[in-house]
């Protein structure tokens, strides 16, 4: 008999298949935060990169008008 999954959260672990349906509602519903979490983190990477590359381009905007001044 294979044996039972388990999960681990703040260090305690649970025995998937002994929780009541509420747990493993409880358990599904703090999975899909964690999901929704992970991708906010990755859409601020994208936008705190893009917000660096904007700044460079403004950097190299400021030199190629001060060069052309000069």
């Amino acid at each position: 008999m294979a044996e039972s999954p388990k999960i681990t959260i703040d260090n305690v672990e649970y025995d998937y298949d002994t929780l009541s349906d509420r747990h493993k509602q409880i358990i599904g519903n703090m999975k899909y935060a964690s999901d929704r979490i992970s991708e906010l983190n990755m859409k601020i990477n994208q936008y705190q990169a893009a917000m660096l590359t904007y700044k460079r381009m403004l950097e190299q905007a400021n030199n190629d008008t001060s060069e052309d001044n000069a």
